[in-house]
């Protein structure tokens, strides 16, 4: 009897050991929670061996891929990044999720807050796939191609629930990049050209996988594949671009808008296919600093803004305004405009006040010396060189604006408003086309 209950005993330890092993991951235990997963959110991010900077980096991990999420720990989230091997990463560079869906109306508006008088963030396109964060009432908060954000539950089917089998679609840009993985940072192995059509065979959040009629197969963006019996998917290629190709699209209502303006032709194209952020500071509510004479920073910064659009354009970037009006932006759709236009630099323009009325001069911060510091470097020979105010060199900033950016970022303070003389010189004419110039040269050479 003993020997027959040993044996009983030893089956069912094993068919619990075997459960245990084939319990597939994601799948509800019981605490009733289902396994998330860790959605990377910036381009590149160090995976480390513990939580904290002072870890050694162990790999890479980039933009829209997703991993077991194991723990969350004092700011870093512990992540299987590969089979059997964990690391930490930092958890701002990362959403958790624990399901994907598809979206089935085109144009989407995907909103900053769960209500319909939520700032539109951008749009997102039928057919496209997003990570889902999280439910509130009639609203699901979703991730598309690294912006996080709010649309309505009712346009959304889950994954699992939509067969993309037999799918064609037809590629809507002029030429067309395919990578070896779905990832920007993936070796590009061709190309396709507009018109023609593909097989679509996997799909994974902002990326189609794809075998096309000459053979070529690999990830491509899902915003420039038009699925047949869809509509056009109007969002940004991550195909190169023509220079004259129409990218105007606004991405907020009337009374608080974030622009993307439209590629020009100019006599020199030596910024083409780079995107510069501006963020004229302050603005609507939050005036700024103010002169005595009533010089008012948000309006001097909207003006240098848009005098420097006009410059960068005429070299062919592309330039975002995070705002085109007198009208208050949260610090964090600022940041968030960067995210979502994969900006290669972000420019916060300021002009700067302090109790001393003597402080003059212009300013560089940053914030990272890593992201940051290149950049802001190839503004002090230009400054230097300005003969209007003196440069006051580059300096750490611990400002949103720079702290919460992933992209490469600098904050331009570009002169004292309480200093009576700098005051007198920055709202001149001739300052502004000197500084604006000044500001354009830097960039290119950043670039170069």
């Amino acid at each position: 009897m003993r020997m027959r209950r040993g044996i009983w005993l030893a089956l069912l330890f094993c068919l619990l050991w075997l459960a245990a092993a084939a319990w597939p991951v994601g799948a509800k235990g019981e605490s009733g929670k289902t396994a998330q997963l860790a959605v990377v959110t910036a381009d590149q991010v160090n995976v480390r061996q513990g939580p904290g900077v002072p870890y050694r980096p162990l790999a890479n991990v980039h933009r829209g891929e997703a991993y077991r999420l194991i723990e969350v720990k004092d700011g870093w989230v512990n992540i299987e990044w590969k089979p059997n091997r964990t690391g930490w990463i930092a958890a701002r560079y990362v959403a958790l999720a624990k399901e994907t869906a598809v979206v089935q109306e085109n144009r989407l508006r995907l909103r900053q807050e769960p209500s319909r008088d939520g700032r539109i963030i951008g749009h997102l396109a039928r057919g496209e796939t997003v990570w889902v964060i999280k439910e509130d009432g009639e609203w699901t908060e979703v991730i598309a191609d690294g912006a996080i954000g709010w649309v309505s539950s009712a346009y959304l089917t889950a994954a699992r629930e939509s067969s993309i089998s037999h799918q064609t679609g037809i590629v809507n840009a002029s030429s067309l990049n395919v990578r070896a993985e779905p990832s920007l940072k993936a070796a590009r192995v061709g190309r396709l050209v507009r018109g023609e059509e593909v097989e679509i065979v996997e799909k994974k959040p902002g990326w189609y996988k794809i075998a096309s009629q000459t053979g070529l197969d690999g990830w491509v963006s899902s915003a420039y594949v038009q699925v047949k019996g869809g509509q056009a998917n109007e969002k940004e290629a991550e195909a190169p671009q023509s220079a004259d190709r129409s990218l105007l699209s606004a991405i907020a209502p009337s009374d608080s808008r974030l622009y993307v303006d439209s590629w020009t032709r100019g006599p020199v194209q030596a910024l083409a296919g780079k995107t510069i952020v501006l963020d004229a500071g302050h603005g609507g509510k939050d005036g700024g600093a103010q002169s005595v004479d009533g010089i008012k920073e948000k309006e001097l910064t909207l003006e240098t803004a848009k005098l420097l659009k006009n410059k960068l354009q005429s070299y062919g970037a592309r330039v975002v305004l995070t705002r085109s009006s007198d009208e208050y932006v949260p610090l964090s759709a600022r940041v968030a405009a960067a995210r979502l236009y994969q900006a290669d630099a972000f420019i916060s323009l300021h002009y700067d006040s302090a109790a001393d009325p003597d402080a003059s001069g212009i300013t560089i911060y940053y914030y990272d010396r890593f992201a940051d510091y290149e950049l802001a470097q190839s503004f002090q020979g230009l400054f230097r060189q300005l003969s209007a105010l003196p440069f006051r060199g580059i300096a750490f900033g611990d400002y949103y604006v720079l702290r919460e950016n992933e992209k490469p970022s600098v904050l331009l303070e570009l002169g004292y408003l309480s200093n009576r003389s700098d005051a007198a010189v920055v709202a001149t004419n001739g300052y502004q086309e000197a500084v604006t110039t000044a500001i354009v040269n830097a960039v290119r050479h950043y670039f170069q």
